[in-house]
C-alpha cells in the first residue's frame, strides 16, 4: 500500500527498466570484447530474467521491446520510438488480445515506455538544446515523463494521485541498479562463501534506506489525494500531450529514431 501511494510499485516489479539495466550492462563489459557478443549475452539475460519472473503483460512488452533494441543495435540500426511500442503493442495483442482491454498494467507500461522515450527525449532536447544533460536532470526529466504519461489513466481508474512520486522515484531509483547488484553478489558470495557477511550487510543497509524513504513519504498526510478522471478526460488529456509533444518536435527538430535503450 505504502509503494501504491509513492508512485514506486514498478521497483518491486520485474519491468523494462529492469531489462535495460541488464542491456546497458552487457554492453559495458562485452561490447570491449566484440558487438556480437554483447548482443547475445544481452538477449540471454533478457530470456533468463524473463524465465525467473514470469511473462507477465508489462514483461513481455518489456522483453520484446528490449530484444528488438539489441537487435537493430547490433545491426547498427534504429527504430523509431513510435514504431517499436506500436510493433511491440501488436504482437502482445495478437498473443493475448485480452491485454488491450482488460489488463490495467498493459496500458501502463506502454504509457511509462512512451514517456521515457518519446517525452524525456523531447524534454531534454527543449530545456538543454544539444549541451549534455547532468545526471540528476536526466533521471527527473524520465521519472517526471514516465509519471505524466500514465497518469490520465491512474487517474481514470484507481481515481488517486500520488503527490509524493517524483520525490520518492528521485530518491530510490538511481539506486535500483545497485540495489540488483547487490542482491545478486549476495546471493553468489552465500553460495561460495556463507561466512563472508559484508556484502550482505551493504544489501541489508541499501534495502533499510529504500524501505525507509518509502514509509516516509507514504506517511506524509499529503502523500496522497482523490482524483477521478472520466473517460472523455483521460482521452483528452492524451491528446493534450500529442499536441504538446507534436510543438516540441517542431521547435527542436529532434531526431527521435536516435533514442535506443541500449545506449
Amino acid at each position: 500500500e505504502a509503494l501504491k501511494v509513492t508512485g514506486l510499485t514498478h521497483v518491486v516489479v520485474a519491468s523494462g527498466y529492469n531489462l535495460t539495466i541488464l542491456v546497458r550492462l552487457c554492453r559495458r563489459i562485452f561490447g570491449k570484447i566484440s558487438r556480437y557478443q554483447a548482443a547475445i549475452w544481452g538477449v540471454l539475460l533478457i530470456v533468463g530474467f524473463m524465465a525467473l519472473t514470469g511473462w507477465s503483460a508489462s514483461m513481455s512488452r518489456a522483453g520484446l521491446v528490449a530484444v528488438l533494441s539489441v537487435w537493430a543495435w547490433y545491426y547498427g540500426r534504429r527504430f523509431h520510438p513510435v514504431t517499436l511500442l506500436v510493433f511491440a503493442a501488436a504482437v502482445t495483442v495478437a498473443v493475448t488480445p485480452s491485454y488491450a482491454w482488460g489488463d490495467v498494467g498493459w496500458l501502463l507500461s506502454f504509457a511509462a515506455f512512451a514517456g521515457v522515450l518519446i517525452v524525456a527525449p523531447l524534454s531534454q532536447a527543449y530545456f538543454f538544446g544539444r549541451d549534455s544533460v547532468p545526471s540528476i536532470a536526466q533521471l527527473l526529466i524520465e521519472t517526471v515523463a514516465a509519471q505524466l504519461l500514465t497518469l490520465p489513466i491512474v487517474l481514470g481508474v484507481f481515481g488517486q494521485l500520488s503527490v509524493v512520486a517524483v520525490i520518492s522515484n528521485l530518491l530510490v531509483v538511481p539506486l535500483i541498479p545497485l540495489a540488483m547488484l547487490a542482491v545478486f553478489a549476495t546471493g553468489v558470495i552465500h553460495l561460495i562463501a556463507p561466512w563472508f557477511m559484508a556484502v550482505s550487510w551493504l544489501t541489508e543497509s541499501l534495502m533499510g534506506y529504500m524501505l525507509g524513504v518509502v514509509h516516509w513519504t507514504a506517511g506524509l498526510p499529503w502523500a496522497q489525494i482523490k482524483w477521478q478522471m472520466s473517460p472523455l478526460a483521460v482521452i483528452g488529456t492524451y491528446a493534450v500531450f500529442v499536441a504538446a509533444c507534436m510543438y516540441i518536435w517542431r521547435v527542436t527538430k529532434l531526431q527521435l529514431r536516435n533514442v535506443n535503450i541500449v545506449e
